[in-house]
């Protein structure tokens, strides 16, 4: 072949080459467009989904203080009351002082399950594992059980609301404990039927709204009771007010044994909102603490839970923070430390249920309407729950003075 020849055909192939090429790379061209084009409509579907999500996600946070819808594994059964709307036609709207007097009959009458029933509650339960809120906007109690969501519904104040918690829960460890905590207004917990922590500006079992704010009263907390009270940098307002957050009276515990567990948290007058429920293990052998104990001297302590969960603060921050209100007081810092490796109460929600521990407290939600929030609701002539034992619950710390 001769040379002419040779380039004559290498002319040729580059020619084809360059021909399949230029129509290959308009291919990539068009097939980038149609990416760039899909690229674009994914990030708006993206866009849009987030958007949805974080919604949700928000909704999600907004409950994260008192429980969430989802029905947790384990967790305690929350149900809403607004004592300044009657729906039986026989209540009557409680006043702030009437408040008080009504959680000390409640006590008094064992945690009477049908108390609270005569009064509006919104058709929302929610499981909460953990009880933990900083300082916030009253607002923030029917905002979190939904309250004001239904136009055709009564329109919920921040003021004079009660929300009760209940549940069985098995201990962790064998050993003696005692729970600590803040309730603004109140908070009182009943373990094993017997009333084991009053704390917060309200002391119902001392007809009192006021009483936890007295130096006196703490002086007898830390004295004559023989409780402490734990101050800690992160809780300034309590501190100053309430001289630290209280210990209850102890008890004891087997492993693996079940224990019913009620919890009752209120705002009265309908400014500022918070809670917290800690539980301190005291050692045999060593001196229980008593008196006030100071900033950094105060011992970190477990955090109540029943499952695996832990308060986030920066998500709690979020969800009161969430849509046009701002329901934080001072950076919503009023909360105490409490430990990584907090002790599991896991909660037993067949168990509450079978000891009827749920019986008369979902009754009505207004007076027209037949269903119930949840559970069952026991005729008057019905019997009292098989499993219910002796009451001890007149006082806090009666038991130990008699």
């Amino acid at each position: 072949m001769g040379n002419r020849t040779f380039i004559n055909i290498l002319v040729a192939a580059c020619a084809l080459l360059n021909s399949q090429a230029c129509a290959h790379w308009s291919w990539l061209d068009d097939a980038k467009d149609f990416g760039d084009k899909a690229q674009e409509l994914g990030k708006q579907a993206w866009d849009e989904a987030k958007k949805q999500w974080d919604a949700l996600d928000i909704n999600q946070m907004l409950q994260q203080a008192f429980g969430s819808e989802v029905d947790e594994n384990s967790a305690l059964v929350g149900r809403f009351y607004d004592l300044k709307q009657p729906i039986d036609g026989k209540s009557k709207p409680l006043h702030r002082h009437e408040v008080v007097a009504k959680f000390r009959q409640f006590n008094n009458q064992k945690w009477d399950r049908e108390l609270f029933n005569g009064y509006y509650s919104p058709k929302v339960k929610l499981y909460a594992p953990y009880f933990y809120l900083p300082r916030c906007k009253a607002d923030y109690g029917p905002e979190a059980f939904q309250c004001n969501n239904d136009p055709e519904k009564p329109n919920v104040k921040p003021s004079d609301w009660v929300v009760v918690y209940r549940g069985v829960v098995t201990a962790p460890k064998s050993g003696t404990f005692r729970f600590a905590g803040m309730g603004d207004d109140v908070l009182m917990v009943r373990f094993d039927n017997k009333l084991v922590l009053e704390s917060g500006w309200s002391i119902p079992t001392r007809n009192s709204m006021t009483l936890g704010t007295s130096k006196s009263y703490q002086r007898e907390l830390t004295g004559k009771l023989g409780c402490a009270l734990y101050r800690y940098d992160s809780t300034p307002h309590w501190n100053e007010m309430l001289g630290g957050i209280p210990t209850g009276i102890p008890f004891k515990v087997r492993k693996g044994k079940k224990y019913p567990i009620e919890i009752l948290v209120s705002e009265i007058p309908g400014n500022e909102f918070g809670f917290c429920l800690l539980v301190e293990e005291l050692h045999k052998g060593k001196k229980v603490p008593t008196g006030t104990v100071d900033i950094g001297k105060a011992p970190v302590l477990h955090l109540f839970r029943t499952n695996d969960s832990l308060p986030d603060p920066a998500r709690i921050r979020s969800a009161l923070t969430t849509f046009t209100t701002d329901y934080t007081v001072n950076g919503s810092m009023e909360g105490p430390p409490f430990r990584s490796n907090s002790l599991i109460w896991q909660a037993d929600y067949q168990e509450a249920q079978e000891r009827g521990l749920f019986d008369r407290m979902f009754g009505k939600i207004t007076g027209k309407d037949k269903d119930t929030a949840m559970g069952t609701s026991h005729k008057e002539d019905d019997d009292s729950p098989e499993h219910e034992e002796q009451d001890n619950s007149t006082g806090l710390w009666d038991s130990l003075f008699d």
